[in-house]
């Protein structure tokens, strides 16, 4: 049999070990504290963003988005133009960005995370047209090869649109969009929302309580080959137990297509539906929203026709 060691002989190498733990966070502590100190240096100046405001003020135009590298570089809504859209997404894959043809991704090389992957997401898409460094920001124009052009988009057609909850016509709201009378009356406007935690441009419907159904008409809309449909729940996706609301969208009177949200069910879901045989024509478009019962939360609804 082999001798145990003596009780004392493994204090050494205990002590060791705890000396090297101890030297990792002394190390990783003083690294943490070199970038903290460094990081303001790292990190656009006010008169960065200024030059930001003036680039975009004068060089954007109609058909162009701002893309955020970080995607939480919130501040650069800020400066951005108004009615200049602003894509604070983590990833571009995947994503439409109807009506947009140029995208100015505006990204913070000193801060950590740098571009992304947003860059090569664009890199993929278009052709970078311009680059160039706003002291602590850097600015790229990316030209998109194949945009996605909707003949419409719901959100941006309100003129000329309708609401009526319980069958009674609802107010127009000063900017857009509908308030219905009654206790609890749905409202229905255009806004920036969040769905399964990113922004996203919608209509966005307070549904109304149980009973009367809320219905959004909107007359005259030109099809194309397919009519996109997008709905999600505005907020914090991990609340569940919200009460479902149902969707229903009909074209001439005709239903095509029912959706269920509900809290518990996060994400922008999309629904295609096949309009090539009526392409080149329009028809009416009505959207129905009727709650189960009350106390659901607002939805972002978005719908275009793709040419």
């Amino acid at each position: 049999m082999t001798a145990a060691p003596p009780a004392g002989a493994a204090r050494p190498a205990a002590r060791a070990v705890a000396a090297l733990f101890a030297a990792g966070v002394a190390a990783l502590s003083l690294y943490g504290l070199g970038f903290l100190a460094a990081l303001p240096g790292r990190l656009p100046s006010p008169s960065d963003w200024r030059a930001l405001e003036v680039r975009l003020a004068r060089d954007a135009r109609p058909g162009d988005a701002v893309a955020l590298a970080p995607w939480w570089a919130e501040r650069a809504r800020a400066v951005a133009p108004a009615g200049l859209p602003v894509l604070a997404f983590p990833r571009l894959e995947g994503e439409d960005l109807p009506g947009v043809r140029r995208v100015w991704l505006v990204s913070l090389p000193g801060a950590p995370g740098g571009a992304g992957q947003v860059e090569q997401d664009l890199a993929r898409r278009g052709v970078r047209a311009e680059a160039e460094r706003l002291g602590g920001l850097a600015l790229a124009r990316f030209d998109l090869a194949a945009p996605v052009l909707p003949l419409f988009r719901l959100s941006e057609r309100l003129d000329g649109a309708s609401a009526s909850f319980g069958g009674r016509a609802c107010l127009r709201e000063p900017g857009g969009g509908w308030r219905c009378a009654g206790r609890g009356g749905p409202r229905a406007r255009a806004e920036v929302r969040e769905v399964d935690l990113l922004p996203r441009a919608c209509l966005v419907v307070e549904p109304p309580p149980a009973g009367g159904p809320l219905t959004l008409s909107f007359p005259a809309v030109p099809l194309g080959r397919t009519l996109r449909i997008f709905a999600g729940a505005v907020g914090e996706p991990a609340l569940e137990g919200d009460p479902p609301v149902e969707v229903k969208v009909a074209l001439d009177g005709r239903e095509a297509a029912v959706a269920r949200e509900r809290g518990g069910d996060p994400g922008w879901h999309p629904a295609d539906l096949d309009t090539a045989a009526e392409a080149g024509r329009t028809a009416a478009l009505t959207v129905t929203v009727r709650a189960a019962r009350g106390g659901a939360r607002p939805l972002c609804l978005e719908a275009y026709a793709l040419p």
